[in-house]
């Protein structure tokens, strides 16, 4: 009875874990327009994002042929401007500015 228990109870705890860290690990780039930024929320293409705390925000810019990147802010970045995200689960880690696709 008490082996029966505690194998249950396991199963249920890994079930739990595996629901709400499992299927969010790994990340993935999504690119767009932005349609609107704040502080906290970034919505691209309208899909909206959370953003992280410590976001790393770079503008990449095209000149003779050759990418560049520079660092920026989230002050840089403006409706209608495209970006690529680094998303985890829901959170953004990374908008990258495509100042080239203008």
């Amino acid at each position: 009875m008490r082996k029966r228990w505690l194998c249950l109870t396991f199963i249920g705890i890994m079930l739990f874990f595996l629901t709400h860290t499992g299927f969010t690990r790994g990340h993935y780039y999504f690119n767009g327009k932005v349609n609107a930024i704040s502080k906290e929320v970034i919505n691209v293409s309208g899909k909206v994002f959370y953003i992280t705390k410590d976001c790393r925000v770079a503008i990449h810019k095209k000149v003779n042929g050759a990418f560049f990147e520079n660092p920026a802010s989230l002050r840089n970045i403006k409706i209608g401007d495209w970006v690529t995200v680094k998303v985890i689960g829901n959170l953004v880690t990374e908008i990258l500015i495509e100042r080239y696709k203008r």
